[in-house]
């Protein structure tokens, strides 16, 4: 009886001392770090086998802070709410800019794995969105820098449209 209790205990023991990457967001903390590390090669070992050639994110992007949620685990799937800090986003400002997708992770016989086909699929999705909007924000900015500030660029419009009020008022007379 007292070898069921040591065994028994020793099991509580060893499943409380878990290592992180026994969990779906432990395997997406440590991939996306060695992304971040540019080490292509470690996070290439944290995805499916067959993916290993397209862990190489490390050369496009560079990630200043890494964000998790916590994970939605369905069986042997799971998304890793994730939100990647990116330097230097903006070609104009190089201001940082927040990119937040899924990481997709899948069960394999190694453990949890970035699944990065459909990782990808989620993190070009987001950076094409946040691009787009990072771009508006630079658009807005340099033509307010080149007009000058909204007051300026409201009496422009306003003596624009009083110009086309006047032209169609004076045709309008003509006929």
């Amino acid at each position: 009886m007292k070898y069921i209790a040591i065994v028994g205990a020793t099991l509580m023991l060893l499943g409380g001392c878990a290592s992180k990457t026994d969990k779906p967001s432990g395997v997406a903390y440590d991939f996306w770090l060695a992304e971040k590390a540019q080490e292509p090669a470690k996070a290439a070992k944290l995805t499916l086998k067959e993916d290993t050639d397209a862990a190489k994110l490390h050369d496009k992007i560079k990630i200043a802070d890494i964000k998790f949620d916590n994970p939605d685990i369905t069986g042997d799937e799971a998304s890793v709410p994730t939100t990647l800090i990116l330097k230097d986003f903006s070609p104009i400002s190089h201001d940082q800019a927040a990119v937040s997708f899924e990481t997709k992770m899948q069960k394999s016989e190694k453990g949890w794995r970035v699944n990065m086909p459909e990782t990808k699929k989620a993190f070009y999705l987001a950076i094409g969105k946040s691009y787009a909007q990072t771009l508006g924000k630079d658009f807005t900015n340099t033509v307010q820098k080149a007009l000058g500030d909204g007051k300026q660029i409201q009496s422009i419009f306003k003596q624009l449209i009083q110009g086309i009020q006047k032209a169609v008022e004076s045709e309008s007379k003509t006929d």
